[in-house]
């Protein structure tokens, strides 16, 4: 593994476990077991690697969410696959998960990287634009779709973690479905 690799993945447990203010580099040199003189080489301060443990966490969860992804899978299929793979994701990387909530609208996060990272999620808004288009969804931006569905799946994923519910095959499906009824235009009741 690349030194580079070896301190942002060491940097990860302490940042999360003990807090970035708590966590000195010399602690994060050792635990990447590299040298004091190779972290600086590479990152200018602790924020520096915050940074780059988030473009890395952000760009491995697009590629996972979206390795599946095709324009002309119906809107349905590909708002479950793409919501059903993040769920999948933040449950095997509970880390990567507690680090993205916690940092995710933190100023430590630079705005060039957080557009870095974002950029890789276009397909959210693309999947939108195409229900909005169809007369799927509720009346609102793409992006504000975007942003409440994956609030709701990101706070009730941190609740599960912090109540220790177990969520199975069964829960995530009955989620997953509440989460494509919170936005899915209603249908007139005659």
């Amino acid at each position: 593994m690349e030194k580079r690799e070896k301190i942002l993945q060491g940097s990860l447990d302490l940042i999360i476990k003990q807090g970035l203010q708590h966590t000195p580099m010399s602690q994060i040199a050792e635990r990447a077991g590299v040298g004091m003189g190779s972290v600086y080489k590479r990152f200018r301060n602790k924020e520096d690697i915050v940074n780059g443990i988030y473009i890395k966490i952000k760009t491995e969860e697009a590629e996972t969410i979206f390795v599946n992804y095709n324009a002309l899978n119906s809107v349905s299929e590909t708002f479950y696959d793409v919501y059903g793979r993040m769920i999948d994701f933040f449950l095997q990387n509970p880390l990567k998960f507690n680090f993205i909530s916690q940092y995710a609208f933190s100023p430590v996060i630079e705005k060039k990287t957080q557009q870095e990272a974002m950029s890789r999620f276009y397909p959210f808004d693309e999947m939108y634009a195409r229900g909005l288009e169809q007369g799927l969804f509720k009346d609102l931006e793409a992006s504000h779709l975007t942003y409440f569905v994956f609030g709701a799946v990101c706070y009730w994923l941190k609740c599960a973690s912090e109540l220790q519910i177990h969520i199975d095959d069964n829960l995530r499906e009955q989620f997953l479905k509440m989460a494509w009824d919170s936005v899915k235009k209603r249908e007139e009741i005659l």
